[in-house]
């Protein structure tokens, strides 16, 4: 009996050992649970998401809608350039970004609740600051470019599938509220001498005081974007972009990329897999008008080797696409030329592809303080040199400007003088020609909304028997418009995006 007993016994033993091996073998100690994952270590790709986010497809799309850039090779880019309407309004077009987005924004939920009290990272204002100030910059791209959008009960996951839209006015009081409480928390998080998040920032190095005078970057964006729709915005984006100076904001930038065929920046990565963009001829005249220093850096050569002088020592025209010309549209990728700083040639140029992103440059918050000054009727000519500055500074990593912006605002004197605010908004709209053109596509429809087209459109198809065809916003993603009623029902056919425009800027949605 005993000998029973003990075998019972030992077969009770294994079976215990057994349940308890596959409960083990059932968990994925390579992907622990997100609970139990520290927030500081979620915020890193928070932010680099942020940073393709605004200069991938929206960006991509909006150099040609600007024309800043020329859409080519025969494919979804000569469609834009063509203004195809499946391309231009189709759902498909912006899914991949509108995922992208919202994917980022469950992210940063995520990292909120884990600040809040009984969470992982409870106490932890300058993680809470860092992940309010990125949702404010994630909400602000999806609202700018798609108007009315689900927001209050986004994110909730499987308990609630069809989202309501929320009005952009109410999203961008969601905005205003998540930067605010960053400013606090930052504040917070400085006097407290706080660093829970080291280098894991990607972006400051966990640095406070940085951050905070980002968040006076980013609310002075937000507040010019309401100029049309509150008329104490304007003076308000002025304070807080002199505040963002004030406190030494020297630009919300990523710079993270090594410039290999796997870590390129995202305008290097699409031209070296689609070679679908080039030179325009409305940034080459502006350039030319104005015997911009940047000439060879913003319209040059595909290959190094086309720059070959004849026999007077000339060298050949760089070749631009001209807006809406079919012929140009429809060339193969490579026999158009395109910017110097698009390109992902590492013979040549093999610090290119490396190149840093804007999420925010020092140059917009100067042209923001130069936009007001110049609608004020104030002096505008410290901070648009300021602006431009910063912006020659840029160009620099790509070339040889040559010449001061000090000179340089200069020679703009008559133009300055004639019409300041066009100016300051064409010099705003060759700065971000490199990859912030996203919020060149926002000043565009904002100005035109506020009664003033500064930069002259070109494309001949942006009316097509008598109708709009230039968009006034981006079409919702597809996997909104399929799942979701609400997302659907604002959809339609797609025809709003020509037009409707967004709250903001003169709609009503």
């Amino acid at each position: 009996m005993k000998k029973y007993i003990l075998l019972t016994l030992a077969a009770a033993a294994l079976t215990s050992c057994t349940e308890d091996m596959m409960d083990r073998i059932n968990q994925d100690h390579g992907n622990p649970p997100l609970e139990t994952v520290n927030g500081k270590l979620q915020i890193t790709d928070a932010i680099v998401s942020t940073a393709f986010n605004v200069s991938g497809d929206y960006a991509f799309y909006s150099s040609v809608y600007n024309e800043q850039l020329f859409g080519t090779a025969n494919n979804q880019f000569k469609n834009a350039e063509m203004r195809q309407i499946s391309e231009t309004a189709g759902s498909t077009t912006f899914n991949n970004s509108w995922n992208s987005v919202y994917g980022n924004l469950m992210n940063l939920k995520v990292i909120l609740e884990k600040c809040e009290e009984g969470g992982l990272n409870e106490g932890m204002n300058d993680l809470r600051g860092m992940a309010s100030l990125m949702s404010a910059l994630n909400w602000g791209l999806l609202t700018d470019m798609h108007g009315d959008i689900p927001c209050s009960e986004a994110l909730g996951g499987g308990s609630l599938k069809q989202p309501k839209l929320d009005t952009q006015k109410e999203v961008y009081e969601k905005i205003f509220g998540l930067i605010d409480s960053a400013i606090a928390d930052f504040e917070t998080a400085i006097a407290e001498g706080q660093d829970n998040v080291g280098l894991q920032d990607v972006l400051y190095g966990g640095d406070c005081e940085a951050w905070l005078a980002a968040a006076h970057a980013v609310k002075a964006r937000y507040k010019l974007h309401m100029a049309l729709r509150d008329a104490n915005a304007a003076a308000e984006a002025l304070a807080e972009a002199q505040a963002a100076v004030a406190a030494g904001f020297d630009g919300m930038v990523f710079s993270g990329y090594e410039g290999s065929d796997i870590s390129m920046n995202p305008y290097a990565a699409f031209q070296y897999s689609r070679d679908y963009l080039a030179n325009s001829t409305t940034m080459r005249d502006l350039l030319a008008d104005r015997n911009d220093p940047r000439q060879g850096i913003y319209i040059n050569y595909y290959w190094q080797g086309e720059a070959v002088p004849d026999a007077s020592g000339k060298l050949p025209e760089p070749l631009c696409g001209t807006p809406g010309n079919l012929a140009e549209a429809t060339a193969s990728g490579g026999e158009l030329d395109a910017p110097k700083w698009l390109s992902y040639s590492k013979e040549w140029y093999p610090m290119y592809p490396a190149a840093s992103t804007h999420i925010l440059s020092l140059s917009e918050v100067y042209f923001i303080i130069a936009e007001v000054q110049a609608r004020q009727g104030a002096d505008c000519a410290a901070a648009l040199t300021s602006a431009v500055e910063a912006a020659f500074a840029d160009a620099s990593a790509f070339g040889s400007v040559g010449m001061s912006a000090a000179d340089y605002v200069t020679s703009l004197s008559a133009r300055i003088a004639a019409d300041p605010l066009k100016e300051v908004m064409v010099q705003k709209y060759i700065a971000q020609g490199r990859d912030e053109q996203a919020e060149t596509f926002n000043d565009l429809r904002r100005c035109k909304a506020m009664g003033k087209v500064c930069v002259e459109m070109t494309n001949p198809l942006n009316t097509q028997s008598g109708q709009n065809r230039l968009p006034l916003r981006m079409p919702y993603g597809n996997s909104g418009v399929s799942s979701n009623v609400n997302v659907r029902q604002a959809y339609g056919d797609g025809m709003y995006v020509f037009t409707d425009p967004v709250w903001i800027f003169g709609g009503d949605r």
